[in-house]
C-alpha cells in the first residue's frame, strides 16, 4: 500500500506586470531624445552636428504644440463647466406660466455645441501637426544613422 504523504504545495501565483506599451511616435521622439543627449564633447562633422540641432529643434516644436494643445484644451474645459453651470441654474422649475429663462438655455447649449466642434476640430489640426513633427523627426533621425560614424 503506498503511504499517503501530505503534499505541501504552495499555490502557483504569476504576477503579470503590466508592461506599458510605447507608440511607434513616443518610441521615435525617445530615440530623438536620446541623440540629443548624447555626448556632444566628441568632434562631430559640421552636417552630423546641423542634423543633430535640427532634431533638437524639432523636439522643441512637438512640445511646444503638446503644450498650447493641453491649454486649449483646458481652457475650453473651463468654458464648458461655467456653461455647465450657467444651464443648471436657469433648469426651469415646473412653470404655471411661460418661462423667460428658456431661449437663454438654448442659447448656451448652442455655445456648449460650438465648444465641442471646435475641440473635436482642434484634435485633428492637433494630430496632423504631430504627424507632420514627427515625420520630420523620423528623416531626420534617418540622416542622422546614415551619417554618424
Amino acid at each position: 500500500m503506498e503511504s499517503e504523504q501530505p503534499r505541501d504545495r504552495q499555490p502557483r501565483v504569476r504576477i503579470i506586470e503590466k508592461k506599458v506599451r510605447l507608440s511607434f511616435g513616443e518610441r521615435l521622439e525617445a530615440r530623438a531624445s536620446e541623440i540629443v543627449r548624447g555626448d556632444h564633447s566628441i568632434e562631430r562633422d559640421p552636417v552630423t552636428s546641423t542634423i543633430e540641432r535640427e532634431i533638437a529643434l524639432t523636439l522643441g516644436h512637438l512640445n511646444r504644440a503638446r503644450a498650447l494643445h493641453r491649454n486649449i484644451h483646458l481652457n475650453l474645459l473651463h468654458q464648458e463647466c461655467y456653461l455647465d453651470t450657467e444651464i443648471m441654474q436657469r433648469e426651469p422649475t415646473p412653470p404655471v406660466y411661460r418661462d423667460p429663462r428658456l431661449p437663454e438655455r438654448d442659447r448656451l447649449r448652442d455655445r456648449l455645441r460650438d465648444i465641442e466642434r471646435e475641440r473635436r476640430n482642434l484634435a485633428a489640426i492637433y494630430e496632423e501637426k504631430l504627424q507632420a513633427l514627427r515625420d520630420r523627426l523620423l528623416v531626420l533621425l534617418n540622416r542622422h544613422a546614415v551619417l554618424r560614424p
